[in-house]
């Protein structure tokens, strides 16, 4: 619903923003300097707060995908984006190996989510997913009322494929068995041989959505297998849902898909919304695809950022989860509430519990000169007895 907004709120309402955000010359905004507090480190004082919580791509966008999207608006923002979309669903299905009509199109990936609940609602199917795991599934399935048997990861935070499997076995009726690959918030891979022997033998009440938001990161990783190629052969109980809210930094503009099997891809399109994306979106989305500069960039910053983080956690002897996305879950020795209220204060935000015991941070890794400002906070902490 839009709410109107009088001009004179409407000033004060950007007033408010640029306070708290400046732009800089790619026309992005970044956060300002946050609030000093009097148990702030000096260092820290006056600096840009680092945001490590969300998991997001802090390059920004392509800069020819912002100004894809600017000339959008411009240009026909007015105007429902059908040839763009046309134009999309061709670039993904050329990009994938798949036809156009395999793909699912959504306001970010969690739309497309919600469509494969309202399907396996619709047959009053019982979820099966791991546990952590991004919890999307999970609360839209509770919402309509399905039961949802969560299976505890390993110690090693690893899905464990194998008590998935058991605890499916347990249960009669249609299933949706919901696998996060790579995890969040473990970072983790799983055992691609089990998952692909289990999808080839299981029947056709059940249902596989096999979130790869962060297939980008993962592929480098020669055990990591993506579930495309079983699409490809034809396998109609699976559907991948994937993201341009991560690698090519557009989570603020929503942007998501799914693929499947023909007939699989139309059952979960019925759920769909019509309309759902943006003329500014799908033009950012299609000059993303086209920028392999910035989509190498952005694998190497990662990367960059990643080590940066590691090596610390590695000199501090704190535990970490070989992630193979954007972000890494670790020890903290500490109660997470402490850690970050005190991350905080220094500007760092470092997000919310994920994990049933305490001790640990899910940390997404920021450009390498802010992974070193987030290291040199964590040894500060480490002389305070804080981690």
């Amino acid at each position: 619903m839009t709410i109107p907004v009088k001009t004179d709120s409407r000033r004060s309402f950007l007033k408010g923003v640029l306070s708290t955000a400046v732009f800089v010359g790619s026309g992005m905004l970044v956060p300002q300097a946050f609030a000093s507090s009097s148990s702030a480190f000096a260092f820290r004082k006056g600096q840009p707060e680092l945001l490590l919580h969300f998991n997001e791509n802090s390059l920004g966008m392509s800069p020819s995908a912002l100004s894809a999207a600017q000339e959008a608006i411009a240009l026909y923002g007015n105007r429902y984006p059908d040839d763009a979309v046309d134009e999309l669903r061709q670039q993904l299905s050329a990009l994938h190996g798949i036809d156009s009509k395999q793909l699912v199109l959504g306001n970010g990936s969690t739309e497309v989510i919600g469509a494969v609940v309202e399907l396996a609602a619709s047959k009053n199917a019982t979820v099966i997913e791991p546990s952590p795991t991004f919890g999307d599934v999970r609360r839209r399935a509770k919402a309509r009322g399905l039961n949802v048997v969560e299976v505890a990861v390993g110690d090693d935070f690893i899905t464990d494929i194998g008590s998935l499997r058991e605890a499916a076995e347990k249960q009669t009726g249609h299933l949706l068995i919901n696998i996060c690959n790579p995890n969040n918030p473990t970072g983790s891979i799983v055992n691609q041989k089990a998952l692909t022997d289990w999808i080839e033998e299981a029947g056709d009440d059940h249902l596989f959505l096999i979130d790869e938001a962060y297939f980008e990161y993962a592929q480098g990783n020669p055990a990591y297998g993506s579930a495309l190629g079983l699409i490809q052969k034809g396998k109609e109980n699976v559907i991948v849902t994937r993201t341009f809210s991560k690698i090519y930094g557009m989570a603020g503009m929503r942007i998501g898909y799914g693929f499947a099997a023909t007939e699989t891809a139309k059952s979960v399109d019925q759920y769909a919304t019509s309309f759902n994306l943006s003329a500014a979106g799908v033009a950012a989305a299609s000059a993303s695809l086209k920028d392999e500069a910035f989509f190498a960039k952005s694998l190497a910053s990662n990367q960059n950022g990643k080590l940066i983080l590691t090596s610390a956690l590695d000199k501090l002897n704190l535990a970490y989860v070989n992630s193979d996305t954007n972000f890494v879950l670790h020890r903290i020795n500490s109660d997470l509430a402490s850690y970050s209220d005190r991350m905080k204060q220094n500007g760092v935000r470092v997000g919310r519990r994920m994990t049933k015991p305490d001790g640990w941070n899910r940390i997404s890794i920021g450009q390498p000169k802010e992974m070193e400002a987030f290291v040199q906070t964590l040894l500060q902490f480490r002389e305070r007895g804080w981690v």
